[in-house]
């Protein structure tokens, strides 16, 4: 019979077959709200051609392997899509979003649920710009996608459209099961990144091929005036020539500076949404522990119980203590060189696609 183990805080903790047993028992439709939140799981996922001879192919393959914190996989599946590219968007919640040239997918990894997602508005630069977040007052997941109607190239028209999705539902009320495009709404600049959601709204940074941006150098959707804005940088610190980027960490929108100086991240944080621009830099992380290639590449992903969760490289996952200033690492069994590693939740959450 399997025996309970000591977790590090002393607390009680199950054999994985103990507790698929028990919860094989149980009905189905309690189980597909029902989430885990006690610690975060890891997930890796590698993107390669269908057929690893030939790199034209015009289908992908992505393996997805799971684990808890310092282990094996504990399951790994793979899935074939009609895409020649396709890219990973950032989340740490239950489920994962893929998005190609041919659309957007969704992947619950614990059930091993993959769907295609409605088909969306084309994008005449073929370029795939979006945005992701988790509603927690409306319990949905809010996907928009910014897309270029113009046929100039040198000329921009960009639209925006909004997918919601809840347990065994994809679309709003009001969208007949799939994307609602914003009339009338034109996204005034071109972006660069993810979109990253905070207190309803989407933010991305401003990009432009022929001009930096200046002080205003994000753009932003509001969900509940379906309106755009501009957000202005950290006044006398943003440097127009270095690549920023934005995260979301205890519920505050983050400017993220890793290259302005050398081996130190900086992470700028908008305490108020209602006081757009006004930012206070939070965090100053020491990187002297990582080489300078690696430094560049670091990616806060979450912060949790005073520590923040930071992607190296998608070669380890450190936790960095913001009392104390000091690095430990959660997992350095990431082999095998995959394209992207992301936090998730186990769930049961399911579209009812099988």
């Amino acid at each position: 019979m399997a025996m309970a183990t000591a977790t590090e805080d002393g607390s009680a903790s199950l054999p994985d077959d103990l507790i698929i047993n028990i919860l094989t028992r149980l009905p189905a439709k309690p189980l597909c709200k029902f989430r885990f939140r006690l610690n975060p799981s890891l997930l890796f996922v590698r993107s390669s051609p269908h057929d690893s001879m030939d790199a034209s192919s015009e289908n992908m393959t992505l393996r997805v392997a799971c684990s808890q914190m310092n282990s094996y996989p504990y399951h790994e599946f793979a899935v074939t899509i009609k895409e020649s590219t396709v890219h990973m968007l950032p989340s740490r919640w239950d489920l994962v979003f893929f998005a190609g040239e041919n659309g957007f997918y969704v992947c619950n990894p614990s059930i091993q649920e993959f769907l295609k997602l409605p088909h969306c508005s084309t994008c005449t630069s073929g370029e795939v710009n979006a945005g992701l977040g988790f509603d927690c007052v409306t319990k949905e997941y809010v996907l928009v996608h910014l897309f270029d109607r113009s046929l100039d190239t040198y000329d921009c028209d960009i639209g925006i459209e909004v997918l919601r999705l809840s347990e065994c539902r994809i679309g709003g009320d009001d969208s007949g099961g799939g994307w609602k495009v914003v009339e009338g709404k034109n996204c005034p600049y071109q972006i660069r990144g993810w979109g990253v959601f905070v207190g309803n709204s989407f933010y991305w940074m401003i990009w432009n091929e022929f001009e930096q941006p200046g002080e205003e150098a994000i753009v932003r959707f509001d969900l509940d005036t379906e309106e755009f804005g501009v957000v202005a940088a950290p006044k006398g610190s943003f440097d127009t020539e270095e690549v920023w980027f934005l995260v979301e960490l205890r519920g505050f929108l983050c400017l993220v500076d890793s290259t302005t100086r050398p081996l130190t991240i900086d992470i700028w944080m908008m305490k108020d949404c209602e006081k757009p621009g006004e930012w206070v830099r939070e965090y100053s992380i020491d990187l002297n522990g990582f080489s300078n290639e690696i430094a560049k590449s670091i990616v806060p992903l979450e912060y949790r119980d005073g520590e923040i969760l930071i992607d190296s490289n998608q070669q380890s996952l450190e936790a960095y203590n913001v009392e104390n200033k000091s690095f430990r690492r959660m997992s350095n069994r990431i082999e095998g060189n995959w394209t992207w590693l992301r936090l998730y939740t186990d769930s049961f959450f399911s579209f009812g696609s099988r």
